[in-house]
């Protein structure tokens, strides 16, 4: 009984943890800027100029958008708590679709500048997180482990 209460305790506070996080995604993916009520297509960045790409905020920006959805992806599943295949999906898919949002909402932005780029390092990020989370779970599955004594004990 007192396991089962712990587990659901458990349950909640990663749960808890994931939506704070997803709302500071939003949050920084929105924020400072101006949503008006019609799209803004000719500001998309299809393909970075190449001048850009030598800049070094160029490269902030990458690392930051995929450090950014490698946690989501982790606490996501420490939420579900489930070692499927179909977890592991449901991260990449939800990271996907909340950088879709994120990206959807900046059309509709004076003075943001949406990328199918950072499309693609979110959902990097999500699946670094989604790796991370795997070989942590393993190594503490690994550790919790009791270990056979040396020498057997008759």
């Amino acid at each position: 009984m007192r396991r089962d209460l712990l587990g659901k305790c458990s349950t909640i506070m990663w749960l808890t943890f994931w939506i704070l996080y997803s709302f500071l995604i939003l949050a920084s993916g929105v924020y400072g800027s101006v949503f008006v009520a019609h799209s803004h297509w000719e500001y998309v960045i299809w393909i970075p100029p190449f001048d850009e790409i030598r800049s070094f905020q160029f490269w902030l920006d990458i690392i930051v958008n995929v450090a950014l959805y490698a946690p989501f992806a982790f606490l996501f599943l420490q939420y579900r708590d489930s070692n499927a295949r179909s977890a592991l999906v449901t991260a990449m898919l939800v990271g996907l679709l909340l950088s879709c949002t994120v990206e959807l909402y900046q059309v509709y932005s004076h003075n943001r500048r949406p990328s199918p780029l950072d499309i693609v390092c979110n959902l990097s990020g999500t699946i670094i997180g989604t790796f991370l989370w795997e070989a942590w779970r393993r190594r503490a599955r690994h550790t919790a482990q009791p270990k056979a004594p040396a020498i057997p004990i008759p």
